[in-house]
């Protein structure tokens, strides 16, 4: 009966200090996802294909502040809905944002090998064949702070045995960040999925064949 009461309150316990400390917990848990370490002088930006607004943004960003003297976008695979050549690309929204700024930015994509990227391994896998055509010695990658881990493992895991210095810059939005991510449906939806996409990354080094995206 002792052993029941101890139990009993310990486990009330518990739940009183996750609910009084959810916060702390919840911000502490998505910032295991973030990393951001860009420093100047790279031959390159790279914007990495997903939210098109929040990262070349950020890219233009570090490109005025002289981080590097050209930005690349990754070719992500086509949508093959009814209306898709209605949608902006990669390329339209940043030529646009770079009009609207008046900038003057060297921009190009990175031709994929497959027809379109699917993935952050697929995205690796084509930027490290144009780097080992251009010779690039330093590269910054650019994507949303709950996805920069992730990306980081993979591009690192590519470029493992080569002499290329692998940086990446976290992009934040006015929707959601590491604070109060569990507050809106796109906070949830990104954090709770990358604690699935994650482990599966650390478990291989190509797209795996369980999930189709052609």
């Amino acid at each position: 009966m002792k052993k029941n009461f101890v139990f009993i309150v310990f486990f009330f316990g518990f739940i009183a200090f996750i609910f009084y400390n959810h916060d702390s917990i919840l911000s502490a848990y998505a910032k295991l996802y973030t990393v951001s370490n860009p420093t100047l002088g790279a031959d390159v930006i790279v914007v990495l294909s997903g939210n098109k607004l929040t990262r070349i943004s950020h890219a233009l960003k570090l490109f005025e502040k002289g981080y590097a003297p050209e930005i690349l976008l990754t070719d992500e695979k086509k949508n093959r809905i009814k209306f898709a050549h209605l949608f902006p690309t990669n390329e339209m929204i940043a030529l646009a944002m770079i009009e609207e700024m008046g900038l003057s930015v060297p921009v190009s994509i990175i031709l994929s090998q497959k027809g379109g990227a699917t993935s952050t391994f697929d995205e690796a896998y084509d930027l490290l064949k144009l780097s080992e055509k251009k010779r690039y010695r330093h590269i910054i990658l650019v994507t949303d702070a709950f996805h920069s881990r992730r990306a980081y493992y993979a591009f690192k895991k590519v470029f493992e045995e080569k002499e290329i210095k692998i940086e990446i810059s976290a992009a934040s939005n006015e929707i959601f960040n590491e604070n109060n991510w569990w507050t809106s449906d796109q906070g949830i939806s990104a954090y709770v999925l990358e604690s699935i996409k994650y482990p599966v990354y650390l478990l291989s080094s190509r797209n795996v064949n369980f999930i189709k995206n052609d």
